[in-house]
């Protein structure tokens, strides 16, 4: 929180009022020596100051990536409700509206953005940060938009010992359905281990039905070993090949975008190049499961004259 803050500042951006109110905790937090989730960088620098953002981050995403972020998350929410309610002619509410939040926590997206009324935003951080997140949202008695909700899930997913399988578990019980689409937001994961990389992309999209878009921040150990040739800032095809062909290999179809083809033209900083989006393009794993077992049953002659179990 400490250096989103000073990176919005270094490239004149304000904050909204929800982060405001979280980064004046934690740097009383970092003052005092507590931990309350903070990273020992950060809980050092209790003093913004003007620090540059050309400064070591950490993987985390500055403001304008957030910002950049935020705008693809709401066009991806209008664009599942444009073709699976508009044109259908029916209103399915938060059914059809499904926000996933991964990143090093204290978010606020579920407060900041207009979301639709109806979205479920899922927001994925470590325990311990939630705790302190909630308690600041609460003293200052503020709600997500009318009609939506924030659903907590206690999973520090861009870590390295988070353990593979458990994400599906811990969203189902926060309500989150993989039959629906949904929009997933992966912030704060630029130097994440390639390994856990590859896991969270798997996981992700195997939560995913088809339709559902991914967006994120475009990690540097997939980028540093793609093509070096590819010097352009605005051109990051040859870079980012690795990264296209992790989200193919899941289902996804994507494509890259540096900061400064989206009209970002500030300091971004070596962890800043870009972004990436992709749409699912294949069912979810669990309907996957569900039509080979349909399968199966009819090839065995167990279904009915529709090819279902009877």
């Amino acid at each position: 929180m400490l250096w989103r803050a000073s990176d919005a500042l270094a490239c004149e951006r304000p904050l909204d009022v929800y982060t405001e109110a979280l980064v004046a905790t934690v740097r009383a937090a970092a003052a005092l020596g507590e931990t309350t989730g903070l990273t020992s960088a950060a809980s050092q620098d209790a003093d913004l100051g003007a620090q540059s953002a050309e400064t070591e981050t950490g993987g985390l995403s500055g403001a304008e990536m957030s910002a950049a972020l935020d705008h693809l998350a709401f066009d991806s929410v209008q664009q599942i409700m444009e073709t699976f309610e508009v044109e259908k002619g029916i209103e399915v509410m938060g059914v059809m509206r499904q926000v996933v939040v991964v990143s090093a926590g204290y978010d606020s997206r579920a407060f900041r953005v207009p979301w639709p009324r109806g979205t479920a935003v899922f927001e994925l951080a470590h325990p311990d940060v939630h705790q302190h997140s909630a308690k600041v949202f609460k003293e200052l008695q503020v709600k997500p938009p009318r009609g939506c909700s924030l659903r907590r899930v206690p999973s520090d997913t861009l870590a390295d010992t988070t353990h593979n399988g458990d994400l599906e578990e811990k969203l189902s019980r926060q309500g989150y359905s993989p039959e629906v689409p949904s929009v997933w937001i992966l912030q704060d994961c630029a130097d994440v281990s390639q390994s856990r990389w590859v896991s969270l992309v798997e996981e992700a999209c195997d939560l995913m039905c088809a339709s559902s878009v991914i967006i994120g921040h475009l990690p540097s150990v997939r980028i540093a070993a793609g093509d070096s040739e590819s010097s352009s800032d605005d051109d990051l095809t040859g870079k980012t090949q690795l990264v296209l062909n992790d989200l193919a290999t899941s289902g996804v179809r994507a494509k890259c975008y540096a900061m400064s083809a989206l009209g970002f033209c500030g300091e971004i900083g070596a962890n800043q190049v870009g972004i990436f989006k992709g749409t699912k393009v294949r069912p979810s794993a669990r309907e996957t499961e569900y039509y080979a077992q349909q399968v199966y049953l009819v090839e065995h002659e167990h279904g009915d004259e529709e090819g279902f179990e009877s």
